[in-house]
Formats: C-alpha cells, sequence, structure tokens
C-alpha cells in the first residue's frame, strides 16, 4: 500500500504574490486579520443539492457548507474530512482514514444548538451511494464506471473498492471531486428541498437563500481549522455589466463568473485588482435531443453546425479571452485536436441549405421558410438568462433565417433550463463547459450529463471507459482524440470555439486561491482573510 500524504504548497504563496498585513494588525487568530465579509458574485445560482446540481457557481456554496473527502488545489488533493488515505498497488483500493471530531452544523431543524453529532464513515457511504443509486446524479461518468463497493470499517475508516484504477479520480470535477458528505436526516426530513437547507460539515453553515438574489453563510466555529471570515455573502447578478460596476466600486470584492473579453483591459493591470485563471480553455457548444427527429438525423445536426459562423460570434463575444478550436478538451487539455474545429465546423451556409434540402425540409409554398411534417419549421432553443448566453441564441436566430428556419428563443434562468434539459425536451440547447482532462469523460460517457438527451454510442463510450482507467499518459490521450473526433463526425455538439474563463477579485482579499468549480476558502494549505484596511 502507498499513503497519499498531502503537502503545504508553501511555493504558492510566492506564486500568488499574497501580501500580510503588518504584524500590527494581528488579530487573535490564524490570519493577519480576522473576521470581516467576503462578498461575491455570479451570474446564477440553482439550490445546493450535490446530487442534482450542475453549476459551477451553486458549487462555490456546496464545497464551503459540505466537507469533502479531500480538496483540490492546484491540480493537488489536500485533506479534508479524510486526514490520510492508503491506495492499493494496482489503484484499485482506497482506504480513507476520517478526522475525529468533525461535527454537523448545529442550530437547524435537525441538529439543535449543541445536539449535533460526529460526522462518521457510515456518513460516506451513505453519500456516495445516494449518487451512485440515482443514475440521473451528478456523480461523474468516470466513477460510475469503475465503482465497486464502498465501505465503512469502524466509525473513522472507509474502503472504497474499483474495479479498475481511475485515472482522473483527483481531477477537478471528476472522480471523488464532487461527493460532498452530507447527513441522512437531513435528506430523509427535507426530501426534494433538501438543496434549500443544506447542512453539513464544512468551513460555513448556511444561513438564508434568497432565489435569484443572495446566500448568506456564516464561519464555522467547529471547523478542525478556524475560519477567518466571520461571514461569506455570494450575490446573485445576472446583469453582468452592472456587476462590474458593482465589483470596480468594491461593493463586491469577486466576480466568480466569467470576466467578460471586454472588460478584461478594464482590470488587467489596475493594482487594486486581480485577474485569476479558471484554469482551462472552455467551449461554447449547442447540444440537441439527439433522441428525436429530426435531430436524430446526423446531416440535421451538420446543418446546425455550418449555418452559423461560430468562430466569429465567439469572438465578437468573448472578445480576448476567445480562443480558437473545438472539442471538450481545449489548447493543453488532453484529448484535444488541433483541426477538429477547420475539419467540422466551418461557415457553410450553402451546405447547410443542401442538407437541408437532401433531408426533404424544403420551402414548398415560396415563402422564404422551409416546412417540417406540413408546418413550417419552428424549433426552440433554451439557454440561461446570464450574458453572453442570449447573444449566442440571438446569432443562431439571425443564422437559421439564413437558410430558411425559425428559431424560438427560450430564455430562463438557470435552473428552469437545467430542469428543462434534464428533461430531455425537444430543441438546442445553448451550453459551455466541462473543461479539463476528464471533461470528455464527464460529459460524453456512458451515464455522463449529456445522456438526459438521448446521446450514445457504443464505440464512444468505450474509448472513454478506456481512457478513464488508462495510466499511461500517451494511450489516454489516443482515446481521447479518438473519442473526440468521433463526437464530431457525429455532429453531436456544434462548436462556437472556446474562451479562457478569468475571474477578478479586489486586491484586498488576500491568501484566495480563486475558484476551479469548488471554492477553497479554508484548507491547510491557506485561509482567505480581507484586509480590511485597505478596501
Amino acid at each position: 500500500m502507498k499513503r497519499v500524504h498531502v503537502l503545504l504548497f508553501s511555493v504558492l504563496i510566492l506564486l500568488l504574490g499574497i501580501t500580510v498585513a503588518p504584524l500590527a494588525a494581528q488579530d487573535e487568530g490564524p490570519c493577519p486579520q480576522m473576521g470581516g465579509t467576503f462578498t461575491f458574485g455570479v451570474d446564477s445560482m440553482i439550490p445546493f443539492d450535490p446530487l442534482t446540481s450542475n453549476s459551477d457557481w451553486s458549487y462555490y456554496v456546496i464545497t464551503n457548507v459540505f466537507s469533502m473527502l479531500f480538496r483540490i488545489e492546484s491540480g493537488q488533493p489536500v485533506p479534508d474530512l479524510a486526514e490520510s488515505w492508503d491506495i492499493s498497488e494496482d489503484g484499485t483500493v482506497y482506504t480513507w482514514y476520517l478526522r475525529p471530531g468533525m461535527m454537523w452544523h448545529d442550530g437547524n431543524e435537525i441538529f439543535a444548538e449543541g445536539e449535533s453529532r460526529e460526522v462518521v464513515a457510515s456518513d460516506v457511504v451513505y453519500s456516495l451511494m445516494r449518487s451512485v443509486e440515482d443514475t440521473g446524479s451528478m456523480l461523474p461518468a468516470d466513477m460510475r464506471q469503475v465503482f465497486e463497493s464502498i465501505e465503512a470499517v469502524d466509525d473513522y475508516t472507509v474502503v472504497l473498492t474499483l474495479n479498475a484504477p481511475d485515472a482522473i479520480i483527483y481531477d477537478k470535477a471528476r472522480g471523488l471531486t464532487m461527493t460532498p458528505i452530507i447527513p441522512k436526516e437531513a435528506v430523509d426530513f427535507y426530501g426534494d428541498e433538501f438543496g434549500l437547507h443544506p447542512i453539513g460539515s464544512g468551513p460555513f453553515e448556511f444561513v438564508s437563500y434568497s432565489p435569484d438574489e443572495e446566500v448568506v453563510l456564516t464561519k464555522n466555529e467547529d471547523y478542525f481549522i478556524e475560519p477567518c471570515l466571520d461571514s461569506v455573502v455570494v450575490k446573485v447578478m445576472p446583469d453582468v455589466s452592472s456587476a462590474m460596476i458593482a465589483l470596480e466600486a468594491g461593493d463586491i470584492d469577486w466576480w466568480g463568473s466569467v470576466l467578460p473579453g471586454d472588460d478584461y483591459d478594464r482590470f488587467n493591470g489596475d493594482d487594486r485588482f486581480q485577474i485569476i485563471n479558471f484554469g482551462c480553455p472552455v467551449e461554447t457548444r449547442i447540444t440537441f435531443s439527439v433522441n428525436q427527429a429530426p435531430f436524430d438525423d446526423v446531416r440535421f445536426r451538420q446543418v446546425m453546425a455550418v449555418m452559423k459562423d461560430g468562430q466569429a460570434i465567439n469572438a465578437a463575444l468573448r472578445g480576448s479571452t476567445h480562443v480558437h478550436g473545438g472539442g471538450t478538451a481545449g489548447p493543453g487539455v488532453a484529448g484535444y485536436v488541433e483541426d477538429l474545429y477547420d475539419t467540422y465546423y466551418t461557415y457553410n451556409p450553402d451546405l447547410a441549405k443542401q442538407l437541408l434540402d437532401e433531408i426533404g425540409i424544403v420551402d414548398t409554398d415560396g415563402d422564404g421558410l422551409r416546412e417540417w411534417e406540413g408546418e413550417n419549421m419552428v424549433i426552440p432553443m433554451y439557454s440561461g438568462n446570464s450574458a453572453p448566453f442570449p447573444d449566442y441564441v440571438a446569432a443562431m436566430v439571425d443564422a437559421a433565417a439564413n437558410v430558411g428556419l425559425t428559431i424560438e428563443p427560450v430564455i430562463t434562468d438557470f435552473g428552469t433550463f437545467s430542469a428543462t434539459r434534464n428533461n430531455g425536451e425537444w430543441g438546442i440547447y445553448q451550453e459551455a463547459g466541462w473543461c479539463g482532462e476528464g471533461g470528455t469523460n464527464s460529459l460524453w460517457g456512458e451515464g455522463g450529463f449529456a445522456s438526459p438527451l438521448g446521446y450514445a454510442d457504443d464505440q464512444i463510450f468505450e474509448w472513454l471507459a478506456q481512457a478513464a482507467v488508462e495510466m499511461d499518459e500517451a494511450a489516454r490521450e489516443e482515446q481521447l482524440q479518438n473519442a473526440t473526433k468521433r463526437i464530431a463526425e457525429l455532429y453531436w455538439d456544434p462548436s462556437y470555439g472556446f474562451f479562457n474563463i478569468f475571474t477578478v477579485k479586489r486586491s484586498y482579499v488576500k491568501d484566495f486561491f480563486g475558484g476551479e468549480w469548488t471554492l477553497n476558502l479554508v484548507t491547510e494549505d491557506h485561509n482567505v482573510w480581507i484586509a480590511e484596511d485597505e478596501r
């Protein structure tokens, strides 16, 4: 057995350029200045049940309310609920040693003030099995494919057995990185509304959630590390231009959603702000209800790809953050195929018209509109309401009209959009995300995030399943590229191109790592604090 011990990455202090307040400002506690509220903005948010939440920004709350077995920082696991863990030589058996004394948050309907209980191994078993047994859960495809069993040996020891090694078990938003530990009592009590009343054992306790407005968290006095912050407030700000004004005015301390490309230069080079790279280029794409006609015809999906000038649209909407290319994996990520966009998604409206004629979606009455099943073809296109997604939809409306099709925008809050998508409603979906090495697997693998829309292909599933357990980097690269090219050949997700995700914070927010799906405000490596005298 090899024991995983996680080191303190002191080099991060140098890399991040962290400044420390003068010694005279030192309050009693682990940080130069204790207390204060960290307020940040995001463009959307949905309830906080880890089983169903598919929002990066909601996971910012989830990963502070709940403990995880481990947390990921700079691509490396750091301890949280698990103090350490053993891995068998063949990479299939993980033995997790839990930290004694971790307590569920109290002062709520489940655990009255002073009447909490300890988080134990059976809670870890329950949390993982809840995701394994629910086929619609957010459990990543790689973990679902290799999961064999999980057992509580005693109150502080958990044994996880896989049927093959998981090459991306520590990759962000893959493997076990999306398994917060939750109390069964709370799920039993709240049922489907558990996400509105999250109770965990993380560094901050849930206080309130006003949908489409804000979330309030307060420090957990019983966490194994004392948080330097007193509270965290998350503002929901779908009007991104207003959010940028709020950031500049100091009304929010960090913009945790995507920094618009046009605003990059606004903050870059200004000592009052720090721009943080999210980690990898992200694709913007459209997906479809592929198990329903005519989206079940690859030619129709190709029409959706070539009728639009995706790269021009993406460059216009993403500004300096635009990156040319296509595929779930972006430049520098395993599985990236350099010429993918130019091979499959190049703008060609004449080809789109030719393919529509072949399919039989034609204009029979000369009004310029093509008919399908005896009626003018009107396609709903679903999108969340945060910028710039509605603008992508507007561009698609124009592109469709140019080839004789009508697209009807359906712009909603992100929660409604997610529910519509998960129900597999007929139409087009405006999407983005799933970057990182495991993104292709998590999105397109068997049981992956794309499955509610009917995406299924045995060859793609086989390649991605092999890649998830392949420890040889070159072999895994080949398998991922094979899957990527077949996904393109089937026109599963016509691309607009990539964009770099940048977030931006005020410089008085110290020891801040940034957000990459999870938001680690308190770990053994760092503890976020506010230099109030610099506001």
